[in-house]
């Protein structure tokens, strides 16, 4: 599959609206611990979004272990980490 950049950020945003339920401004600094809210069950449901989103299996354990700190969990973040994991074919391209 590809995509390009806004194609990636735009349903990646869809993928964090939909898991969250609710429709918010989102930034791409935003942290999925700190300022969305998210806990180790959202995570789980913002995976299979994403798998909805992009049509491929997304786990998003690799994206987590490469942050220390989990308020380094951005949407941005994740964004590059999907982009690369599309690109790549799957989800252990980095």
């Amino acid at each position: 599959m590809k995509l390009d950049t806004t194609a990636i950020e735009s349903k990646v945003r869809k993928a964090v609206i939909d898991t969250l339920g609710k429709k918010i401004e989102l930034k791409l600094d935003d942290s999925f611990v700190a300022t969305l809210g998210f806990n180790s069950l959202r995570m789980v449901s913002l995976s299979l979004a994403l798998e909805d989103e992009f049509q491929t299996p997304l786990l998003l354990n690799d994206w987590i272990a490469q942050h220390e700190d989990p308020k380094m969990l951005t949407v941005g973040s994740l964004c590059q980490y999907v982009g690369r994991a599309i690109a790549g074919g799957g989800v252990d391209a980095r």
